[in-house]
């Protein structure tokens, strides 16, 4: 294989993995933004939770109230009661009475259906107060791991992109200008693999007598469908 090509393959290959962990780097505050909004979603939903279950006891408080006003005018009402004097009076006091008790038996139903509710109500909150300390753990564990690592994934940035200004310095440099023009115009790749017979970039067929120098000179070929470098890899 051509020395320079050889240069050119570990090159892109190093430039490979310093996108791969640039991008990584990069990755890490929007990422720790997503996972601290996934955190104040898990608590709002909590907090809503923990807001309908004392909704409910107010709610439940004021029916209370309500029953117990209505019981105290009830039995005004059968007081009332033993002083009317004509039929009349005390046809339309009873009519009055079995109102105020439907009213009384009304109320304590839907005093029961709330009582149901925030039981129900307490329940999820129970088991909620288990999820969020498991959610918040595991969300807090993961911003943790991938602040951590930033440094790391930092210093493997600056030792590959030494290992690239090495290489580059021992390349032709017009050699080099190449393979920036052929990058350029090319998303960034500048030689492609041939395997099989195929461009592993453009999948392209390569011709029978081009694949074969591939294998047996140093000869530069270039693809004829996307006109980057081809390059067999030489096994380690």
């Amino acid at each position: 294989m051509n020395p320079d090509l050889r240069k050119l393959i570990a090159l892109q290959d190093i430039e490979k993995n310093i996108a791969v962990l640039h991008k990584k780097v990069s990755e890490i505050p929007a990422k720790t933004g997503e996972l601290q909004a996934a955190a104040e979603r898990v608590k709002a939903a909590y907090e809503e939770k923990v807001a309908l279950t004392k909704e409910l006891a107010n709610r439940r408080r004021t029916l209370e109230g309500e029953v117990d006003l209505a019981r105290t005018k009830l039995s005004r009402l059968k007081d009332q009661l033993m002083t009317v004097k004509t039929n009349k009076e005390y046809t339309a006091m009873l009519n009055e009475i079995r109102t105020a008790e439907t009213h009384i038996r009304n109320e304590e139903d839907k005093i029961l259906d709330v009582m149901e509710e925030m039981e129900s109500g307490e329940k999820a909150i129970n088991l909620a107060e288990t999820e969020i300390r498991r959610e918040c753990t595991a969300i807090d564990d993961e911003i943790r791991r991938m602040n951590e690592s930033a440094p790391a994934l930092e210093g493997e940035l600056e030792k590959l992109r030494g290992e690239k200004a090495a290489v580059e310095a021992g390349v032709d440099p017009e050699f080099i200008a190449q393979y920036r023009r052929i990058a350029d115009a090319r998303k960034g790749i500048a030689l492609a693999e041939a395997k099989e017979e195929l461009c592993s970039a453009c999948h392209v067929r390569i011709r029978p007598q081009m694949y074969a120098d591939l294998l047996l000179t140093e000869t530069i070929l270039f693809c004829d469908s996307c006109s980057r470098i081809l390059f067999v890899r030489e096994e380690s």
